[in-house]
C-alpha cells in the first residue's frame, strides 16, 4: 500500500471516525429530554360505542421514551408496542367532549399534550324501556304526589307528559322525570302518558294510578 493510501486511511479514522468496525447508532439511544412533535387523531368526532373509534398518534423524540395516556371517561387501547398509537372510544355515559392526554417521558423528564375528541350520541328510533312511579295509589285530599320516571333510548330524545286528570310537573333539569298531583275531582283510576320523540320517530307508554278522595 502506498503512502498516499495510508495517509488517507489515517485521516479518515482520526478526523471523521469512519472506522469500518464502528458500532451503528442506536435509534433508541437517549439523546435528550422528550419532545412531543405532534398529537393527531384520524377524526375528532365519534359515535359512542366500540364500532367507531378514533385512532390517535403521538409523535415524539428524545430516546428511550415511555408513553402514557389518560382520559376521564372512555376506553384507550394501545395499537403498537411503544403505545405511541392508540384507539379511543366511549359508551353512552361518555357523550360530549373528552380531553385525552398523552405524556411522554424518559430519565431526563416528561412532557404532555392534549387533544379533544367529541363523542356523539347515536340517534335511533325511540323506545321506552319502562315507565315507573313510586306510588300507584294517591290520596288527593292531602295533596299527595307521585314521582314519575320514563326510561327510554334512541338519542336526542324529547319528553312530553300528559294526564287525563290532575297536574304533571316536569323536572326542569331532566324532562324524563316528572311529579304528578291529583285533585279530589280526579278520584278513580287515572292514566298518565309519557311520549318520547326525536327525528327518527316516537314512542308512547302509559301507566295508571288510583286516586282516592
Amino acid at each position: 500500500m502506498n503512502m498516499k493510501v495510508l495517509l488517507a486511511a489515517a485521516l479518515c479514522t482520526l478526523v471523521l471516525g469512519c472506522s469500518k468496525d464502528a458500532a451503528p447508532t442506536d435509534p433508541n439511544a437517549e439523546t435528550g429530554p422528550p419532545e412531543i412533535l405532534s398529537l393527531t387523531a384520524e377524526k375528532l368526532q365519534i359515535l359512542y360505542g366500540g364500532q367507531d373509534p378514533a385512532i390517535i398518534t403521538c409523535e415524539a423524540r428524545g430516546g428511550n421514551l415511555t408513553y402514557k395516556w389518560a382520559v376521564d371517561l372512555g376506553d384507550i387501547i394501545p395499537l403498537n408496542p411503544s403505545r405511541s398509537k392508540v384507539s379511543f372510544n366511549g359508551s353512552a355515559c361518555c357523550v360530549g367532549e373528552k380531553t385525552i392526554t398523552c405524556t411522554v417521558s424518559n430519565s431526563q423528564g416528561s412532557v404532555s399534550k392534549t387533544i379533544i375528541i367529541t363523542i356523539l350520541e347515536a340517534v335511533n328510533v325511540p323506545e321506552i324501556i319502562a315507565l315507573q312511579t313510586d306510588k300507584t295509589a294517591l290520596n288527593s285530599s292531602t295533596g299527595e304526589t307521585a314521582s314519575l320516571v320514563c326510561y327510554a333510548i334512541g338519542g336526542q330524545l324529547k319528553y312530553a307528559w300528559e294526564a287525563d286528570c290532575g297536574v304533571v310537573s316536569i323536572n326542569p333539569a331532566d324532562s324524563s322525570r316528572a311529579t304528578y298531583t291529583a285533585t279530589p275531582a280526579c278520584a278513580g283510576t287515572r292514566t298518565l302518558t309519557c311520549r318520547v320523540s326525536n327525528g327518527m320517530g316516537s314512542d308512547t307508554k302509559t301507566l295508571q294510578l288510583t286516586i282516592g278522595k
